[in-house]
């Protein structure tokens, strides 16, 4: 961590790891969509839909680039709270919340404009669009314009060209309150981190061991499954994990920084990290677990000057202020390059197939997310700059 000329906070290697992350989910949505293809009549070569390693090594792909995600803005926006308490005593939530809104808004109800109106009439996947449009369309329509994407995700709503929008949900609910609890608790931090965590996770222990004590099909545990469900996607403990790990830097707390910078540990975690890859976890408390392997990258890749692991490249300045738009616009760019396919007869040779989506997937999400950046996102940009208390040199 460092800071410019102008004084800005500066993480060094995010960048890379975001776009790295975002490129993870494309690789696992063109599987999940190459899947969804399949209720059309078409013969897909999926990795999906089995128990090979391919398929553990794809799914992960996308879910553990998700739970990076969430460290990551925990971490970072964190680090920035602390900062702008420490300057000015108190955090400004007017100021925050307009900061979440001109970052996160124009290009989230864009995609899910897209989504619903245009996706199911034109680049349908699956036959997924048309039951959207007469199953619930409205329900679901309203819930992620009042960013509750997660809920329409939970109720298994395929949504084509926007399922990816559930992790945004999630973290801005989590940012609905986020700030008023660093102002609030600053200077109980690492205690509340704690007890919010330790909440977090007995609720979801309590839904768990009622659903597997109770009779099936009772209203009890009907509930208690639904919940239990519910609340391990909402997976705000890993972000309440970055933020810990932010305090302890902000407050250069050595005795954890020592530990979380030692070689062995580091090696460890980079070998756990891996092997996430090849093998589910399951455990409670996996998410836990997964985030402290995950913020100890963060952390030796953004501040340890010793790590071998740079990602100081300059180019991923450009692909980590895209990541966003390529995170949110990739399932779009996917349904349409499948209707492309199917249209011009490319999905009759499995291999073209997949060199046509994982070429064209990657390099058209990046070419429309720079566009985005340029010519969309940069306008509300410049405007979120005013309401800045401390000044980041990170887009997110």
């Amino acid at each position: 961590m460092s800071a410019n000329s102008e004084d800005k906070i500066y993480f060094g290697g995010l960048n890379g790891l975001r776009f790295f992350a975002a490129t993870a989910v494309i690789f696992h949505h063109i599987e999940q969509y190459k899947l969804w293809a399949r209720r059309d009549g078409y013969n897909y070569p999926s990795v999906f839909g089995g128990d090979s390693a391919w398929s553990v090594f794809f799914d992960a792909l996308g879910h553990k680039a998700v739970s990076l995600f969430f460290v990551l803005s925990g971490f970072l926006i964190t680090y920035l709270l602390l900062a702008e308490v420490k300057k000015t005593n108190t955090v400004s939530l007017g100021k925050f919340y307009l900061r979440r809104i001109l970052r996160i808004w124009p290009v989230y109800y864009l995609v899910i404009l897209l989504t619903f109106f245009v996706i199911p009439h034109f680049f349908d996947v699956g036959q997924y669009g048309q039951g959207l449009l007469h199953n619930h369309f409205w329900v679901w329509l309203g819930l992620c314009m009042f960013m509750l994407p997660n809920l329409v995700r939970y109720n298994t709503v395929e949504l084509v060209g926007g399922n990816q929008t559930w992790s945004v949900g999630i973290e801005e609910q989590f940012y609905l309150i986020w700030p008023w609890l660093v102002r609030t608790f600053h200077k109980n931090f690492e205690r509340m981190l704690i007890i919010f965590i330790v909440v977090k996770m007995s609720l979801y222990a309590i839904g768990l061991l009622v659903a597997a004590n109770t009779a099936e099909g009772t209203t009890i545990h009907l509930l208690a499954t639904k919940f239990h469900l519910h609340w391990a996607l909402f997976k705000i403990e890993q972000m309440a994990v970055g933020a810990l790990v932010a305090y302890y830097l902000f407050n250069k707390n050595e005795q954890v920084l020592k530990l979380l910078y030692n070689k062995a540990w580091i090696w460890a975690c980079v070998i756990l990290f891996i092997s996430f890859f090849i093998t589910e976890l399951n455990f409670f408390g996996h998410t836990i677990f997964e985030a402290l392997v995950a913020v100890t990258l963060i952390l030796n890749v953004s501040t340890n000057p010793n790590c071998w692991i740079k990602f100081r490249w300059s180019g991923f300045t450009v692909l980590g202020n895209i990541s966003y738009g390529i995170y949110m616009y990739h399932t779009l760019v996917l349904a349409v390059l499948i209707n492309v396919a199917q249209h011009y007869k490319i999905d009759q040779d499995h291999t073209t197939l997949n060199w046509f989506l994982y070429i064209g997937g990657v390099a058209g999400t990046l070419l429309i997310s720079w566009l985005s950046y340029r010519y969309f996102e940069s306008f509300f940009l410049t405007i979120k700059e005013r309401f800045m208390v401390v000044k980041s040199s990170s887009k997110g």
